[in-house]
């Protein structure tokens, strides 16, 4: 049979039996009528089916509702539920903003989230990098060319010769000369450096990976103290090799040098050093005085110092060690093998309670090193150092 609704098959049924009983029935017209009642009771069957399957079905969406589940799409990122949340509160949250405090920004992802947020001005929804990003400190130079050892004790003692002794030629059963040497002990103390900051135990409970920075910045701090007292002491620390270097002397070069500039200056101090019986090894010199060294042109605009023919980290053949814990417009010549470096305690790091920490709830983070730095009196002469702008002064034409 067609498709036809329960009605329609109904009312043609209904207009073959009227028809039927018009006429005399035959057996044909009784057959055809028994079919159609047939696929009546079939069609009627199915929409019972259809009914029991929407009853179920309605059945289940009750069941997810209670149980909290929506049919609408939830966002799958909590990225995509904070857009959504922003886009449908935008006014309250500019009225937030604008007046100071707090507010809920409720969001719904596959998992409900709710974010709470302290908003004075500006809405900030960030991720919080590892790491912190420190100042940056001149780079460890001087400590890789001295002399560097390590100690046992509290006091470094040296023998140092104050009264050379002395030879001559002489004629076949001449006299010789008596030359008796002189000594002298000299002892040097170690001397401490530290550095402590303090910081909450929540900060290191919450973020793990401060402690490790603070850590790493501190010892960065010791060190550097190191390095800088190496060149200039510090007071009550080390004496520093600048503190004891050998003025710079024109010598037989005052006033004699033509169009005189800071390489020249750096030569004839060279030859004061080696004058005094030592052999130079590296120059030191501040970032800003490396650049105008190499920028230094001849009256006729040519380069005194071509970078593009010349190893530009050296100078007169010397190493340049270029450093900011040197001052702008001073220079420092030596043989820094004869600077003495030893050891009593390396870096270490403590953590600890220190005073009223324990009741503040904060812990102090302590980093020190214990050492002794040097120049033998004798060596004193393996360093010149002076002012670059009063040295070319004294050696121009």
């Amino acid at each position: 049979m067609e498709n036809l609704t329960p009605e329609q098959v109904v009312e043609k049924i209904n207009e073959k039996f009227n028809a039927t009983l018009a006429t005399m029935p035959t057996k044909s017209d009784l057959d055809g009528l028994k079919s159609d009642v047939e696929a009546l009771k079939t069609l009627e069957a199915k929409s019972q089916e259809i009914e029991k399957a929407i009853a179920r079905f309605e059945g289940k969406m009750e069941a997810m509702a209670e149980k909290g589940f929506k049919t609408e799409r939830k966002p799958r990122s909590l990225g995509e539920a904070i857009s959504q949340a922003y886009v449908a509160n935008i006014d309250k949250i500019k009225e937030t903003a604008e007046k100071g405090g707090m507010m809920t920004l409720e969001t719904k992802t596959l998992y409900d989230t709710t974010i709470d947020g302290d908003y004075t001005g500006n809405i900030a929804l960030s991720t919080l990098e590892a790491g912190v990003s420190t100042i940056a400190r001149p780079i460890i130079k001087i400590r890789d060319i001295v002399n560097m050892g390590t100690t046992a004790s509290k006091f470094v003692t040296y023998i140092s010769q104050s009264v050379q002794t002395a030879s001559s030629w002489i004629d076949e059963a001449g006299v010789k000369i008596s030359g008796q040497p002189s000594y002298e002990e000299i002892s040097e103390e170690v001397k401490k450096i530290a550095g402590t900051v303090k910081i909450s135990k929540e900060m290191l409970a919450d973020l793990a990976f401060v402690q490790s920075e603070i850590n790493r910045d501190l010892m960065a701090s010791v060190d550097q103290s190191i390095e800088d007292a190496l060149l200039n002491g510090a007071m009550g620390g080390i004496t520093g090799i600048l503190t004891n270097a050998t003025a710079f002397s024109a010598g037989t070069f005052a006033g004699v040098v033509p169009l005189a500039n800071i390489t020249d200056v750096i030569r004839v101090a060279i030859a004061q050093i080696q004058g005094a019986n030592f052999e130079p090894t590296h120059v030191v010199l501040n970032p800003a005085d490396v650049a105008a060294m190499q920028l230094t042109k001849t009256s006729t605009g040519e380069y005194t110092y071509p970078m593009f023919l010349m190893d530009v980290n050296k100078v007169a053949n010397l190493i340049v060690v270029a450093t900011t814990n040197i001052a702008a417009g001073t220079f420092l010549v030596g043989d820094f093998s004869k600077s003495n470096v030893r050891m009593r305690e390396s870096m270490n790091v403590q953590v600890g309670y220190v005073n009223d920490d324990f009741q503040r709830n904060m812990v102090t983070i302590l980093a020190e090193a214990r050492l002794v730095q040097y120049v033998k009196a004798n060596d004193y002469p393996a360093f010149v150092a002076g002012d670059i702008a009063a040295c070319i002064a004294l050696i121009n034409d």
